[in-house]
């Protein structure tokens, strides 16, 4: 009896084992300070041991090697997540990274995937898999036959129930946040109580929580155009070395380009987040909540969305949520971030809602920009840049390309950009058109990277466009608006947004704050901060 015990059931052992070994091993190398690194291998280590309790529960032989096979390959799934997720960004698969997975779809999220797969990647699932089959097949072809008479003992059954128990109580006791079972339950339960809030608050078409006075009775089009991915360090405007932005220069005496403005997170549903609405750092999330588009409403203009990125579903994406709040909402893109997307798709749109009769209109512009893939974002006749730039840090074939890539994209972003403000000029009305990026993406310039992460969270993820252009009948109705040129060094974070845009649209609300605008004098500079208690500008 002993023996069949000691045969079988140890065997079983070691697909359960050999997970922890490897997330023992290779964490060692990777997990910065011993006492995280402890953490996650007895974490790991209390999963491992509840998994194989509850592997030795079963008695049906057949139905426990297949509960084995399964229960193995989620070990191995959750240590090759685990250790990839060191590697590639230095810290622990947090709830917060959990969020910003739940608003990216599949597609997003392949196409994401696609650049951070590498020799590591391939490696460490070589190691982990491999052996996970092999066990599967050793699993499936023995006999049937034996019996494991020793599990039958209701005392044996008691003490490994008891242990799961037990074992699962110090996780979540202890080791809640290191075990991504857990994490990722309760950030999803804390995910969809968000969503819920939001979609009862900044999807509806005014705010209970603001006092809005209608801007002047006054023939006026404004139009807020948001970027994606285009950092101010590929940018010619802001003393990049390639000429990515000459529509822009041509006309840059027409326009107030801000110099020292940056984004609150560097993931478009955490900035969005805070750049549209009330929240911000010390109140993220914030559930009396309102947006710039129920600002809009409640002043009296008619508001427009023009979104070419795709909503995927009603309620899908922050974005989303407060475009659907508009008076009227468009959204261009139905296909997938991994498809070809141009921007200029929304210019026909613009100009026909341009030529609608009402008097005060307020169009908001959501760009794909330069998201990824950026070899995507534009047209041939964009193909401009070759060759290797000096400035880029990183220099090599692959990272020669993407810059290249990169670079072109921002150039067609540029005509983008040039022909919203051109199409609004004609218009011969009192307008603005303002600019600015959600959040940049490092190519190259500071590491080997590409993209955005909040866990790096470089420079120029960080650094991003804020670019002004005002109509003559704006600037004339408007005496402040010739101090503005003076603000454009100001330190800004884009979290403050919502009171610049009061300014700016001449919108008086109840919680506004003249020191948290960058067109109002009375502005005061404060801390930018980006992550827990870190500060951008003493990093």
């Amino acid at each position: 009896m002993l023996k069949k015990f000691s045969g079988f059931n140890i065997k079983q052992t070691y697909g359960f084992i050999f997970p922890l070994i490897v997330v023992a091993i290779v964490g060692w190398f990777l997990i910065q300070y011993t006492k995280p690194y402890l953490k996650e291998v007895i974490a790991f280590g209390l999963l491992s041991s509840m998994f194989l309790g509850l592997n030795f529960l079963f008695k049906n032989l057949r139905i426990k090697r297949i509960i084995s096979i399964l229960l193995t390959f989620i070990l191995s799934a959750l240590a090759f997540t685990k250790l990839s997720f060191y590697y590639h960004y230095g810290v622990k698969l947090s709830a917060s990274a959990l969020f910003v997975i739940f608003e990216t779809n599949a597609t997003e999220s392949a196409e994401f995937l696609n650049y951070y797969l590498n020799s590591f990647s391939f490696l460490l699932a070589t190691v982990l898999f491999v052996p996970w089959l092999v066990f599967s097949w050793i699993s499936l072809s023995q006999s049937n036959s034996s019996k494991n008479e020793i599990l039958n003992s209701k005392w044996i059954q008691a003490g490994i129930v008891t242990w799961i128990i037990i074992a699962g109580f110090i996780i979540h006791k202890k080791f809640d946040e290191f075990n991504i079972i857990y994490t990722g339950f309760s950030s999803y339960s804390e995910y969809q109580e968000t969503k819920k809030i939001l979609q009862n608050t900044l999807a509806l078409s005014e705010s209970n929580y603001i006092d809005v006075e209608s801007s002047l009775a006054e023939e006026q089009t404004y139009i807020v155009v948001i970027g994606e991915s285009t950092s101010t360090w590929h940018m010619q405007l802001y003393g990049y070395n390639r000429e990515t932005n000459p529509l822009l220069t041509e006309i840059k005496d027409d326009l107030i380009v801000f110099t020292d403005v940056i984004t609150p997170n560097v993931h478009t549903i955490l900035a969005l987040d805070k750049i549209l609405t009330l929240s911000d750092y010390n109140n993220p999330n914030a559930r009396e909540n309102a947006s710039l588009v129920q600002m809009a409403n409640q002043a009296g203009f008619t508001t427009y969305w023009i979104s070419n990125q795709r909503p995927v579903g009603l309620h899908e994406s922050m974005s989303t949520i407060i475009g659907n709040a508009a008076d009227h909402t468009y959204f261009l893109a139905t296909d997938n971030y991994n498809s070809t997307i141009y921007d200029d798709i929304v210019l026909p749109k613009l100009n026909s809602v341009l030529g609608h009769p009402d008097e005060k209109k307020m169009i908001f512009i959501h760009l794909i920009g330069t998201h990824l893939d950026y070899k995507k974002r534009y047209p041939d006749r964009f193909k401009k840049f070759n060759g290797t730039n000096e400035r880029t840090l990183v220099q090599s074939s692959k990272a020669e390309k993407i810059v290249n890539e990169y670079d072109n994209a921002v150039l067609y972003n540029d005509y983008i950009i040039r022909n919203i403000i051109e199409a609004t000029r004609k218009e011969n009305k009192k307008s603005y058109v303002i600019y600015f990026s959600d959040h940049g993406d490092e190519v190259f310039d500071t590491m080997d990277l590409i993209g955005h992460n909040e866990y790096h969270s470089t420079r120029p993820m960080h650094e991003v466009p804020l670019i002004l252009w005002m109509s003559d009948q704006y600037k004339s109705k408007n005496p402040f608006s010739k101090e503005w040129n003076q603000y454009v060094d100001r330190k800004y974070n884009l979290e403050d947004f919502i009171h610049s845009f009061s300014d700016l649209s001449e919108i008086k609300f109840n919680l506004y704050d003249s020191t948290r605008s960058i067109f109002n004098s009375n502005y005061q500079q404060r801390v930018r901060w980006i992550k827990k208690d870190e500060d951008f500008d003493n990093r």
